[in-house]
């Protein structure tokens, strides 16, 4: 049986795309920094085929650890690299320190641990997958250090795909618009309202609008696509 290692899986996206690939058939391993009620309850019902794993990004330290404990290098079939953090605010307010916690959790964790999985994957083949943001490719008042980390996810994903494509790695990259989930909840409704009409669709996108999309980069039915970005905003950035 397939394996998929997915970070942030605890709540949000990341749970919704643990619970998608139990469907699928995968063994999924997922961190965070703890578990949640719901993630314990999807365990329960999958025994034997979620497993979770503390991990930090913001700590460099801890990732070594958090690789080791995955067991990324003997290898996975796929790995989603998930999990993130907002800096909503002007960068002229923003101390050095919230800036390099956000550029070492949104780009450097993940390059560290898509190292250690495309290892893994160097004699079987897999595929990788980074949750990126339609930030990376449009503006956003207050959003522009983390609209940085994801086009930096974006370059990172293109590259790996050039580098490891003759041995079966593909590497891609989802670029969701703004979701209905805990990150936005901390939004005003008059920002929210912003958003919405920004968006053709009419709505803010849910965890379930963008797995689909994930579902098929880690599936047989994508062997053929590496190097892309699938864009799920809603029309957004049409």
């Amino acid at each position: 049986m397939k394996r998929v290692f997915i970070t942030g899986g605890s709540r949000g996206l990341g749970l919704a795309l643990c619970r998608g690939l139990l469907e699928d058939g995968w063994n999924v391993v997922a961190s965070a920094r703890g578990t949640t009620p719901d993630f314990d309850a999807l365990a329960a019902a999958n025994p034997g085929r979620l497993e979770f794993v503390v991990g930090d990004l913001s700590d460099p330290s801890a990732i070594d650890r958090l690789v080791h404990e995955a067991r990324l290098v003997d290898g996975v079939d796929a790995f989603i690299s998930n999990a993130g953090i907002g800096t909503d605010g002007l960068v002229t307010l923003l101390s050095p320190d919230a800036i390099a916690r956000c550029v070492q959790v949104n780009l450097t964790a993940p390059m560290l641990v898509a190292r250690a999985a495309a290892k893994g994957m160097l004699d079987r083949g897999g595929s990788l997958v980074f949750v990126a943001s339609v930030a990376a490719r449009t503006g956003f008042s207050g959003l522009s250090v983390y609209g940085a980390t994801k086009a930096g996810l974006v370059g990172f994903s293109r590259g790996l795909a050039r580098e490891y494509g003759s041995r079966g790695i593909r590497s891609n990259c989802v670029l969701p618009g703004f979701l209905a989930t805990e990150m936005t909840a901390s939004l005003d409704e008059a920002r929210q309202g912003q958003l919405r009409r920004r968006t053709p669709l009419g709505r803010l996108g849910t965890p379930d609008d963008v797995i689909g999309a994930v579902r098929f980069l880690v599936s047989d039915a994508a062997r053929h696509v590496t190097g892309s970005e699938i864009t799920v905003d809603g029309g957004m950035t049409a």
